[in-house]
């Protein structure tokens, strides 16, 4: 399988939405409640991703390069916070997720950023584990009304220097 990382633009946007949803519903619901899927989903319509798209987030896109098929996005801003870290279900356990993670990665280096933080899915724990995050603490957060567990991690951004 072929796959180009780009930037993403303001017209990838329904692919931004498409694979979220598609991740949350298809890969998340074995460790949330259907409610919590929901109001996870409902969240973001798409002037939320416009919002996101036009805030300070650097979004990458990951294309399955034949066809154009979206396998996956990332998005994080100059502060170190990785925002988002969504794979199309189609392409779970590819290496997608590690490829981005290594994009946003790369970005943090680039622009001087010492660690990387998300808060991060039941789901996602083991992959950010498996990366080298650390967990900081356990969250509950409060999504549409509902809450949701997740976990604040954070890894040094080593940019080839040992810290």
């Amino acid at each position: 399988m072929d796959i180009e990382i780009r930037e993403a633009t303001e017209a990838d946007i329904p692919l931004l939405h498409l694979v979220f949803e598609l991740s949350v519903t298809g890969l998340c619901s074995r460790d949330y409640k259907p409610e919590q899927i929901h109001a996870w989903v409902a969240r973001a319509d798409m002037n939320r991703w416009r919002e996101l798209v036009e805030s300070d987030l650097q979004f990458w896109v990951a294309l399955e390069s034949k066809s154009g098929f979206p396998a996956g996005f990332t998005s994080i801003n100059k502060e170190g916070y990785l925002h988002s870290m969504f794979i199309h279900p189609d392409f779970k356990r590819q290496g997608i997720a590690t490829m981005l993670l290594s994009q946003a990665e790369a970005f943090a280096c680039h622009s001087d950023i010492p660690s990387i933080y998300a808060e991060v899915s039941l789901t996602a724990r083991p992959f950010f584990e498996k990366q080298g995050y650390k967990v900081e603490r356990e969250q509950t957060i409060i999504v549409n009304g509902v809450g949701m567990r997740n976990f604040v991690m954070r890894k040094l951004v080593g940019c080839g220097n040992s810290l």
